[in-house]
């Protein structure tokens, strides 16, 4: 999983590029999405989720406010829900939705 500030996230949103949105439940009160899109520069589908300004995975607390954040900001109005908690640090790959 490739980790990309706001402004990149939104323009693959924006371009339509942004595909099979994965929320995914890390523990209790941490909630994060991924998305996929074909990289830029490999042109490989990778896995992409939200950084903070501090180089952060960005997370949310509460998962009414991560769906409403989706919904909002990037009209996403479908996807794939992981509620398992994670047992693997922030960096590993989520398993892929089907």
């Amino acid at each position: 999983m490739k980790k990309i500030q706001q402004d990149s996230v939104d323009l693959a949103f924006q371009m339509g590029a942004a595909r099979n949105v994965v929320v995914i439940k890390r523990s209790l009160k941490e909630w994060y999405f991924t998305f996929e899109a074909d990289d830029p520069v490999t042109k490989k589908t990778e896995t992409f989720a939200l950084l903070t300004q501090r180089g952060q995975l960005r997370l949310w607390a509460d998962p009414r406010v991560l769906f409403a954040f989706l919904e909002e900001r990037f009209n996403v109005k479908d996807g794939t829900f992981l509620l398992q908690e994670e047992t693997t640090n922030e960096t590993s790959t989520p398993p892929s939705s089907r």
